[in-house]
């Protein structure tokens, strides 16, 4: 006989296997695309070109006025030096010696010692505004995220003072035909303030446009190149 205090065995069941549609998703298409940053090319560039024609609009007129304050005290030098020895020599062929050294003791009252502290200021003037408009132009360049702002200003200086010069040269020699047409004293004076002031506006014009030319053509020369996008993967497609 069987002991009654003994309790009965207790039926255990094994769980159900669990169907197959229950099973675990697949990873391939239950996890979310990556979310790729937002990237803005074009806005970007646009505002690279902008601070481009900021730094060249600025720039170029700042330095070329500095150069043009640096060259006073080298042609105080050059009339004191080469010019009054050419027009002694020419003096001296044409008219004889007398006028030469009429010639010689006019020109000799231009002292360039006497004018020191003249050109000496001139010249520190002209060195302050041409490293201010190469920095304005690097910063300006570096704020507005443009590639290579050093090489852009170096070369873009370079470049434009040599073309804003040549393009200057032109806008004085087509303003002094004015003086072709005057016939009285108070004619000439009034065409050559006239021209001064012509050649003036189209000298400041042609230089703001030229440094925006050349600074955006120079921006476009040093831009990196924008890396490859890799090409779709198969499970990709």
């Amino acid at each position: 006989m069987s002991d009654p205090t003994t309790p009965p065995p207790v039926e255990t069941t094994a769980p159900a296997a669990p169907p197959a549609s229950a099973k675990k998703p697949d990873t391939a298409t239950a996890e979310p695309a990556k979310k790729t940053p937002e990237v803005e090319p074009a806005a970007a560039q646009k505002k690279a070109r902008r601070g481009t024609v900021i730094a060249g609009a600025l720039a170029l007129p700042l330095v070329t006025l500095g150069v043009i304050l640096l060259a006073v005290p080298l042609a105080v030098w050059y009339l004191s030096t080469v010019i009054r020895t050419l027009v002694v020599v020419v003096a001296n062929i044409v008219s004889g010696s007398g006028a030469a050294k009429d010639a010689n003791a006019t020109l000799g009252q231009i002292d360039p010692a006497a004018l020191g502290g003249v050109t000496l200021g001139f010249a520190i003037v002209g060195a302050v505004f041409v490293v201010a408009g190469c920095l304005v132009s690097y910063f300006v360049l570096r704020a507005h995220r443009v590639d290579r702002p050093g090489y852009v200003t170096g070369f873009g200086v370079t470049v434009g003072l040599v073309i804003s010069a040549i393009l200057t040269a032109t806008v004085g020699a087509l303003t002094g035909l004015i003086f072709g047409t005057a016939r009285t004293v108070a004619q000439v004076l009034g065409n050559a303030a006239l021209g001064i002031a012509l050649t003036t506006i189209g000298a400041a014009i042609v230089t703001v446009a030229t440094g925006i030319v050349v600074w955006l053509w120079m921006g476009r020369l040093f831009r990196t190149p924008a890396p490859a996008s890799a090409p779709p993967r198969d499970s990709d497609r």
